[in-house]
């Protein structure tokens, strides 16, 4: 049987393949340094703020949906929505302006338009569905009503609303009004009416009466919205740090403590 002859490497073949792994190694080291250098930037890089419509700016704590989730804060409640070139919020509130100078974000209802008749909000505006924001403390609330026979008292607006439907006002109660501020208790309401939308607005201090109001000045009173303040949302970075802070809404800062008081 012939046998195999062994064969054997040179002291310079074997340097010569010692150093092409060596060289092996290390191209692969640098490749991999530079990829994770590569992601290391990609994850520090900063968001480019995203527009939608006449909202060109929004940038942190606001995102729009589709942007990384790293981008903004993470709480949903600063989730905005880009839909038909409209900047949306919470599904129904149309965003009019956001203010990173004093933290302010303006909101107007969804279905309020500029039009020559009264157009109808298609969801109510309460204090309670605008959670994660600071709402002002002066408010007023408009009720809006259609009713079965005409009301002759001054406090009651008669409105003609432009896009009424049936789910939301009875075409068997062919008047309609609004109701402004706190000049009538729901209580006091005429048996022959039915509330259709409530919506809270910014302080009416312009109006010594609500009878001085017409359709009109109120149509344009709701569609200056309601502004309310996001400056809560700087606290987040308190809790990251294991700090707590107290935001001062009246000169738009934040105020930062240790757990043992000091500041």
């Amino acid at each position: 049987m012939p046998q195999t002859k062994a064969t054997s490497l040179s002291a310079s073949e074997f340097m010569m393949l010692r150093q092409a792994k060596l060289v092996g190694v290390g191209l692969i080291t640098l490749l991999h340094v530079r990829f994770l250098s590569f992601c290391a930037a990609s994850e520090n890089q900063p968001c480019r703020p995203s527009s939608c419509g006449d909202i060109q700016n929004i940038s942190n704590p606001f995102r729009l949906k589709g942007d990384p989730l790293s981008c903004g804060h993470p709480d949903p409640a600063y989730e905005l929505v880009c839909e038909n070139n409209r900047t949306i919020l919470y599904g129904k509130y149309h965003v009019a302006e956001i203010n990173y100078h004093n933290y302010t974000i303006r909101v107007v209802v969804v279905g309020l338009e500029k039009t020559n008749c009264f157009s109808l909000p298609l969801y109510s505006l309460t204090v309670n569905h605008v959670d994660g924001y600071k709402y002002p403390d002066e408010l007023d609330t408009v009720v809006l009503m259609n009713c079965a026979r005409p009301i002759f008292d001054q406090y009651y607006i008669p409105i003609v609303p432009c896009n009424r439907t049936d789910a939301t006002f009875s075409s068997s109660q062919p008047y309609f009004y609004a109701l402004v501020g706190g000049s009538k208790q729901v209580r006091d309401l005429p048996y022959s009416c039915t509330i259709g939308m409530t919506v809270v607005t910014g302080n009416l201090k312009a109006v010594s009466e609500p009878s001085n109001l017409s359709s009109s000045d109120l149509q344009e009173k709701l569609l200056m919205g309601l502004q309310l303040s996001f400056l809560s949302f700087r606290c987040h970075e308190c809790k990251v740090k294991g700090r707590w802070c107290m935001p001062n809404f009246s000169n738009n800062t934040i105020q930062y403590h240790d757990h043992d008081g000091r500041n």
